[in-house]
């Protein structure tokens, strides 16, 4: 049975990208009939540049095309959006089973040009249908998102008020207290410490949804950074019989990277091993291979299974997400952690085994940038030089 021609526009933009002009003229005529504005491209240099510079719906991708080939196009296209549908074309035999090219390729769809303009738009719809759903999620995500940024936002000022008000209490400011006291000011101050951090970490969750973050290198001192680190496990397993050791052996003395998003990583991966580790030992390693800087945290806590591995870094899920869960958080450390470091273009993984303990990785690339130490060491020395003309 014919479709029915349609001049209504549907508001969708669809990219078909062959090398045969024959082909991008009869399929834009048949798209264009069902009321979708269409974009062609003859190759996959000039898609690219269509698919950056607009809001694209659906891509028709041709299989077989020079210079880069369907495949190509659609895996560099993954690489900044995980959510376009993409259907894939052929007029070919040989290639990879349709279902085998489905799942390595993450695309929603496999044309066979023999099947003719029927069957290629009975997958467009299918593309489209999955469009909306998935833009409705997204935008569903966005106000979440921006909600929890809100409320956290808003949770800043009281938090700070609570803190500086208990740290004036323990500094004697209000007069002696009896011992009692402090030590219930000290857990006041604990709990609203960890509470600050986790609005922390809401918010620059926020940020990073909202594409609102950007490395900025400076000079790292490799032995202050583990210092920092151990004074933070020396803090988080307090009254635990867990050791906690830093090898720093094999490391550059310094390198160049955001320290502020690099420090929140290794906080979030030393804490989660505290959490889990109730005895036996952590230890983070840091080493140079090759042109990388590799980061690790190893623990000797409860593991996590491989089915498990993936799901621990999406974001507000944990392993027990019921109420009477042993552990406390909301699942969004190792999440900002990864986003965090392929920001820094990097990569965060975790090798874990249960019962034996788990490894999480900080892979990323070495920069030892002596411009960058420079210009750090300039602003110490001029803050050193005001400091010194401020006391004479």
């Amino acid at each position: 049975m014919a479709r029915k021609s349609q001049r209504t526009r549907t508001g969708y933009r669809i990219l078909v990208v062959d090398d045969q002009e024959e082909m991008l003229v009869s399929v834009r005529a048949v798209l264009e009939r069902e009321g979708h504005e269409v974009l062609t491209a003859e190759g996959g240099a000039r898609a690219l540049e269509l698919f950056k510079a607009h809001d694209i719906h659906l891509l028709l991708v041709d299989y077989f095309m020079p210079c880069i080939t369907g495949e190509d196009l659609i895996r560099e296209i993954r690489k900044f959006d995980p959510y376009v549908q993409i259907i894939l074309q052929t007029g070919y035999s040989g290639e990879k089973p349709a279902n085998q090219m489905m799942a390595e390729l993450d695309i929603q769809g496999y044309h066979d040009k023999a099947d003719g303009p029927e069957k290629l738009l009975l997958w467009v719809d299918v593309g489209l249908k999955a469009h909306r759903l998935i833009s409705k999620l997204r935008e569903r995500e966005r106000l979440q998102t921006e909600l929890v940024a809100n409320v956290s936002h808003e949770f800043r000022t009281p938090l700070h008020i609570i803190g500086g008000y208990t740290d004036l209490l323990l500094q004697g400011e209000f007069g002696d207290l009896p011992e009692a006291a402090r030590q219930s000011l000290h857990r006041m101050a604990s709990a609203t410490n960890n509470l600050a951090e986790l609005v922390s970490d809401l918010l620059r969750y926020g940020r990073l949804e909202a594409g609102m973050a950007d490395a900025a290198a400076q000079w790292v001192i490799t032995d202050d950074l583990a210092s920092e680190m151990e004074r933070l496990a020396g803090l988080l397993l307090e009254g635990k019989d867990v050791t906690f050791t830093v090898d720093v052996d094999e490391a550059p003395d310094g390198f160049a990277a955001d320290l502020v998003k690099l420090r929140t990583i290794l906080r979030n991966l030393v804490t989660n091993a505290v959490k889990f580790t109730t005895r036996g030992s952590i230890a983070l390693r840091l080493w140079r291979e090759e042109e990388r800087l590799q980061l690790a945290v190893s623990d000797s806590g409860s593991g996590i299974a491989a089915a498990d591995q993936e799901i621990i870094f999406e974001p507000f899920r944990q392993l027990d997400g019921s109420a009477t869960r042993l552990y406390r958080g909301i699942g969004l450390g190792l999440a900002l952690s990864r986003k965090l470091a392929r920001i820094l273009g990097g990569e965060l993984s975790v090798e874990s085994e249960p019962g034996v303990g788990s490894t999480f990785l900080l892979s990323l690339p070495l920069r030892i940038d002596e411009r960058v130490r420079a210009a750090e060491e300039e602003s110490v020395l001029r803050i050193s030089q005001v400091g010194a003309v401020r006391a004479a």
